[in-house]
Parts: C-alpha cells; sequence; structure tokens
C-alpha cells in the first residue's frame, strides 16, 4: 500500500500551525506526562552530518546570550562546560509514551515490530529557521511538507501508533538549548540577525533538504538512548499494510 494514494492525511500545514506543543495532546492518561520521553525519531548528531554544522547555531563564548540550562547545549557535540551532557540533537516524528499499554503507551517490541514492517524513502528536512520559544528554548525550525516522506510517516504513525500518550510532539524542530536568558534586547537581534544569516545559506545550498546519516529514522527510549535504527528501503514514497498493522497492535 503506497500512503501517497491512501486516504489517511491526519497531519495538515493547517494542524501544524494550530497544534498546542507547549501542552501537547498525549496526557490522557496520569502516567503520561511523567514517562512521554519515547519517540520516533531522526537521530541528528554532529558526526551523522556532513552537510549542516549545528555548531554555526551556538553561542559557546555567550556573547549573546547570558545564561542556559546546566545541560547547555544539545547539539554540535554536547557540552563539556555544563553537566557535560552528550550531543542529543535530534527532530521527534511521533511520541510515544511508557513501554506498555496499561500505563497509556505502546510496547517497545510493538512498535519495533511495527517501524520494521514501514518502507519509507530518505527522510529530508529543510532548515527554516531558529526559533525562541515561550519556555526560553532555541529550536531551529524545519519546514514541513505533508506529501514528504517524513510528512507520510507523520500521518501513518498518526493512525497507526494512536495511543493515550501518543502525541505528534512537533517533529520539526531540534531542541538547541534550553533555559536562555539573552544579555539584552540588543544582543538577543544580533544573535538572531547571525543565526539568520546561517539557516539562509543552508537553504540556499541544500533547496531539496539535508540527510542526517542514511536517512533513516530510530526509535528512542529517551533523547540519550536510541534502542533501535530503521534504514530507508525506497526510493522515496512510504509503503506500509496499515489494516495488517492495526490488527497486530490490536492483538497484542
Amino acid at each position: 500500500m503506497n500512503n501517497k494514494t491512501s486516504p489517511f492525511s491526519a497531519v495538515t500545514p493547517a494542524f501544524m500551525a494550530d497544534y498546542d506543543h507547549v501542552h501537547p495532546s498525549g496526557g490522557r492518561h496520569p502516567q503520561c506526562l511523567r514517562n512521554r520521553l519515547a519517540n520516533v525519531g531522526i537521530d541528528a548528531r554532529k558526526h551523522l552530518s556532513s552537510q549542516l554544522d549545528l555548531n554555526l547555531l551556538t553561542d559557546r563564548q555567550y556573547q549573546f546570550i547570558a545564561e542556559t540550562s546546566d545541560d547547555g547545549w544539545l547539539i554540535g557535540g554536547g557540552d563539556s562546560t555544563k553537566l557535560k551532557r552528550a550531543d542529543t540533537a535530534h527532530a521527534e516524528i511521533w511520541r510515544t509514551g511508557p513501554d506498555n499499554v496499561e500505563q497509556g503507551g505502546l510496547s517497545y517490541s510493538v512498535i519495533n515490530t511495527v517501524l520494521k514492517s514501514i518502507a519509507f524513502g530518505p527522510m529530508l528536512l529543510k532548515p527554516l529557521r531558529v526559533n525562541y520559544t515561550d519556555t526560553n528554548e532555541l529550536e531551529l525550525l524545519f519546514e514541513y511538507d505533508p506529501s514528504s516522506n517524513i510528512g507520510l510517516l507523520l500521518a501513518l504513525l498518526s493512525q497507526v501508533m494512536a495511543c493515550p500518550c501518543g502525541d505528534y510532539g512537533n517533529p520539526f524542530h531540534i531542541t538547541l538549548v534550553r533555559g536562555v536568558a539573552f544579555r539584552s534586547e540588543q544582543t538577543k537581534v544580533h544573535f538572531f540577525e547571525q543565526v539568520g544569516e546561517v539557516v539562509l545559506n543552508w537553504r540556499a545550498r541544500y533547496s531539496e533538504g539535508v540527510l542526517f546519516g542514511d536517512g533513516g529514522v530510530d526509535f528512542f527510549a529517551n533523547r540519550e538512548e536510541i534502542l533501535f535504527h530503521y534504514s530507508p528501503r525506497l526510493a522515496s514514497g512510504v509503503e506500509a499494510d496499515i489494516p495488517a498493522l492495526l490488527k497486530m497492535i490490536a492483538e497484542r
């Protein structure tokens, strides 16, 4: 079954524009807010990128930024000046919740079976801009195209992996750093001018998007632990037997 011609299109640009990413949908079970870290996403660590140097979006000398959270920079190799955090750059596609149905999630073994059953083309991410959120985080946003490989995969997972703790999780960004406070409004302006030029250059050079690694996706237990990797098996598109997957999940 080729999802390009299938009727499911649960995720649209209008949905993404209106979606509440600060208070996402995956909260219909008492365990969800405490255990929602598992997700299907794209690993974007430094050693996987031959095109984007995410370090160009950092302010490691703190010229513009006065402070960050204790985790420091989460991208471009991590941060050895704070809590010595590893590089955990990744873009979430679908959050799955806890490792069991009773707590509102899905069994990790079931998720692995589902993902191994999906054939997809390489996932291309198109840089859009750096964003400063209401929760004082800096993130690199990506364009959302529902007909792209990642858009089709997101729409598929939103149906097949629907569960009380599941949600869309805003897959089209990479969190750069949290707890950001700028030195002044002026330095904030200068910072965004600098990173804005970087992203504009990427958009010009990689108009079709960029790959991380082989263009596959990963299943994360949390942002620091990758359980499984799934490589592309198609030149483009996304294919899966959705009725069979739904039946398999229902019988588990």
